[in-house]
C-alpha cells in the first residue's frame, strides 16, 4: 500500500514538474516573439508549449491562467501572421480558450456579454478577487479576439458580433476592472466607435471620451504620452477625424519622441510596432 502511495506521489510530482517546465519554456519562447518570421515561430512555439502545460497541470487556477497565456500567444499570432485565414484561426483558438476559462467559472462565454447587474453582483459575491480578475481577463481576451476576427471578416459580415464585443467590455467595467491592460475596454470601445460608420453606430464624440480617459489614465509619469502606444494612436486618429488636426499631430509627435524604455513593460515587440504605425500615421498627415 505504502509503495503504491509513493509511486502515485512520484507520478503526480513528475507530472507537475513537467507542467511547470513546459510553462517556463512557453514563457521563454513568448518573450522572443516579434513581427517577423523568426519571432512568429517563437510565438507559435509558445502557444504549443502552453497547450502542453495546460494538458498536464493539476492545479485548476494555474491551469486557467495558462489557458489565458495560450490565448495571448494566439492573439499575437492573429496580429502577426500574413495569411488572413491563419489569422482568423488564431483568433478563434484564443476565443475558445477564453470561453473555456469563463466556463470553468460557471459563465457561458456565448452569453457573457448579456449578463445583467444582478448576475454580475452574484459573481462578485461568490468569486475571490483572483477569480474576478480571471473572469475579467477572459472577457477581455474573448472581446479583443472577436473584434480582430470581425475586422478580418469585414464589417458587412461581422456587424452582428459587435454588440458581443461592446457587451463584454461593459461587463468588465461592471466587474470593476476597466483599468486592465491600460484601460483596454475603453480602448476597444473607442476604436469601434471610431471605425464604424455613423449609420451603424459610429460616434466620434463617444470615441473621443472613451479614448481620452484611456490616454489620460495611462500616462507615463511626468510625460504626455500613454505607456500603451495604441492609447496614443487611437486617440490621435479620433482627434484628427474630428478636425482637431494640430492636437492629433502634436500627440503623435510626442509619442514618437518617447523613450521606448518607458513604454509598457515586457511588450517590446508591440511597442516597436506601435511606434512604426505612429510614424506611418505622422508621414500620412504631412
Amino acid at each position: 500500500m505504502y509503495r503504491c502511495l509513493a509511486v502515485a506521489f512520484c507520478l503526480i510530482f513528475s507530472t507537475q514538474t513537467f507542467a511547470n517546465e513546459k510553462a517556463d519554456q512557453a514563457a521563454q519562447a513568448y518573450a522572443q516573439r516579434d513581427f517577423n518570421e523568426t519571432g512568429i515561430k517563437f510565438a507559435q512555439q509558445a502557444a504549443g508549449l502552453y497547450k502542453e502545460a495546460v494538458a498536464v497541470e493539476a492545479d485548476e487556477a494555474t491551469k486557467l491562467n495558462l489557458m489565458l497565456a495560450e490565448a495571448t500567444a494566439h492573439y499575437f499570432l492573429g496580429t502577426a501572421l500574413g495569411d488572413k485565414d491563419e489569422r482568423k484561426e488564431a483568433h478563434q483558438k484564443a476565443m475558445d480558450l477564453a470561453d473555456g476559462v469563463m466556463g470553468a467559472m460557471g459563465i457561458d462565454g456565448g452569453t457573457a456579454h448579456d449578463l445583467n447587474q444582478t448576475q454580475i453582483n452574484d459573481l462578485l459575491n461568490k468569486l475571490t478577487d483572483a477569480e474576478e480578475l480571471l473572469v475579467a481577463e477572459a472577457m477581455y481576451s474573448k472581446g479583443i479576439n472577436l473584434a480582430q476576427w470581425g475586422r478580418l471578416n469585414g464589417i458587412a459580415s461581422s456587424i452582428g458580433k459587435l454588440p458581443n464585443v461592446l457587451g463584454l467590455m461593459d461587463r468588465i467595467d461592471m466587474l470593476g476592472y476597466k483599468e486592465i491592460h491600460e484601460y483596454g475596454p475603453n480602448r476597444t470601445k473607442g476604436r469601434i466607435k471610431f471605425t464604424l460608420p455613423k449609420i451603424l453606430g459610429g460616434d466620434l464624440d463617444e470615441s473621443e471620451v472613451l479614448l481620452k480617459e484611456a490616454y489620460r489614465n495611462s500616462l507615463v509619469e511626468g510625460q504626455r504620452y500613454s505607456v500603451n502606444g495604441y492609447n496614443n494612436i487611437y486617440y490621435a486618429e479620433t482627434l484628427y477625424k474630428m478636425g482637431k488636426e494640430n492636437q492629433a499631430k502634436r500627440l503623435i509627435d510626442i509619442f514618437l519622441a518617447a523613450d521606448p524604455k518607458t513604454l509598457k513593460a515586457d511588450s517590446e515587440p508591440e511597442n516597436n510596432e506601435a511606434l512604426r504605425v505612429a510614424q506611418e500615421l505622422a508621414d500620412s498627415w504631412q
